[in-house]
């Protein structure tokens, strides 16, 4: 395995983004690392499964401070790298020799098996873009509690009424 074709070990901005009303919205992650930057767009879901994800693995990896070690700064992305695609795959991981999370991210589009880019993220980082990104998809369309659909600000036909009541936000 020849590793990701960019890597970000000097990320000093890790946001998750949205743009557009609810219903319409685009999500994003917006990542900026030494002289290079990242637009990875990727799907509400995504979004909603790392954040949980990265709650979950922070609180079942030890919060070691001592003998952290840096990331490998010699791997970083040329600078001027500008990167902007939309995540096919992500994966997320935890390095224990640097105590430092890690996110592959992979373009559909390119024609590598390896990842379009690696970020090394701190605890911090991930801790407050999960808190973040929970708060972004949260504050989407509400959920019909009978048919678990979303109900647009116009209101939904609820299939669990069998289709005959229009069901309007705050009626339920």
């Amino acid at each position: 395995m020849a590793g990701p074709i960019n890597e970000f070990t000097q990320v000093t901005k890790f946001v998750p983004e949205t743009f557009g009303d609810p219903g319409m919205r685009t999500f994003r992650i917006n990542v900026d690392s030494a002289s290079s930057t990242a637009a990875i767009w990727l799907e509400k879901e995504q979004l909603a499964e790392l954040s949980v994800a990265m709650l979950q693995l922070a609180k079942e990896t030890p919060d070691n401070n001592e003998g952290v070690a840096e990331p490998p700064l010699e791997l970083e992305a040329a600078g001027l790298t500008n990167l902007d695609f939309k995540a096919g795959r992500l994966a997320f991981g935890h390095n224990p020799e640097t105590n430092m999370f890690i996110i592959d991210a992979h373009d559909p589009e390119d024609d590598s098996e390896e990842p379009t880019v690696r970020l090394w993220l701190t605890r911090s980082m991930i801790s407050d873009f999960a808190k973040d990104g929970l708060e972004i998809v949260a504050s989407g369309r509400p959920i019909c509690p009978l048919c678990e659909k979303p109900i647009n600000p116009d209101g939904h036909y609820c299939v669990r009424r069998n289709g005959h009541a229009r069901v309007y936000p705050g009626e339920l």
